[in-house]
């Protein structure tokens, strides 16, 4: 059996080098794995919602979809949000009706925003309504910021001082509008969902986490099949890098679509 492509999709203020070391070991494995940039990441220019990112992902998966790929989306943070949204018509099961192939097989959220339609973390203009305090948002240049003190407790705070230290100094702005838009599309309703949660999480904390499975689940018509625990901070790729690779070869296994 062939194996299918891992996309990675990073959260906010963060470039896709984040996952280079698990891109990396699952090449290694025999896997694809690649990881999309977010427009909305930069602020070059800034992004007036998720669309953008929205796009860059679907585009990616897509493409692959096309060449005949079965696809793997892994969603942290943020990218929960954008990513899920971009899957809209993309599992292989909808493209088989339309005698297309390959398609998205699984998805995986990291501590990520598995959200149901409808549902919108922000009203539109607004500074700080539902935004953790460590987000400083400035209305004026349409963006939101991190301090490197702030990150270093609430993203890599199971990280070694140096690399804390260096990841934080990377951080980038990023569009405040991506977290005023709206999902209108959850996959977990369609495609088969592996949600991975880290108990050490400081800022996708565990009762965020908690109340977005247990909403999901309470509903009659969710696919959400494989729960993975372990006790990493936020950024579980870096921190439990093995693990998580374990936990994405199994997704990877034979409960697919």
């Amino acid at each position: 059996m062939t194996k299918p492509t891992f996309v990675c999709v990073p959260g906010a203020w963060h470039t896709p080098s984040g996952y280079d070391a698990l891109i990396t070991l699952l090449q290694n494995d025999g896997y694809e794995a690649i990881a999309v940039s977010l427009p909305s990441v930069g602020c070059k220019p800034v992004t007036y919602d998720f669309s953008e990112d929205v796009e860059a992902i679907r585009s990616t998966i897509t493409k692959l979809a096309d060449d005949g790929k079965d696809v793997i989306p892994v969603l942290h943070s943020y990218g929960g949000m954008c990513g899920g949204q971009a899957l809209e018509g993309l599992s292989k099961k909808e493209r088989a009706t339309k005698g297309m192939k390959g398609g998205v097989v699984r998805v995986v959220y990291v501590m990520a925003m598995m959200l149901p339609e409808g549902a919108q973390p922000a009203p539109r203009d607004t500074a700080t309504e539902n935004m953790h305090p460590f987000m400083k948002a400035d209305l004026e240049k349409g963006i939101v910021t991190v301090a490197p003190t702030d990150a270093i407790s609430v993203f890599y705070n199971d990280l070694p001082k140096e690399q804390a230290e260096k990841l934080a100094s990377e951080l980038e702005p990023q569009s405040i509008g991506v977290f005023w838009s709206k999902v209108t599309y959850a996959p977990w309703r369609k495609i088969p969902t592996t949600f991975v949660l880290c108990e050490n999480d400081q800022s996708f904390t565990m009762p965020y986490a908690e109340y977005l499975l247990s909403t999901a689940k309470a509903t009659d018509d969710h696919k959400i099949d494989t729960l993975e625990r372990c006790d990493a901070g936020h950024f579980v790729m870096i921190s439990r890098l093995e693990w998580l690779a374990g936990v994405l070869m199994r997704a990877a296994g034979p409960k697919l679509e």
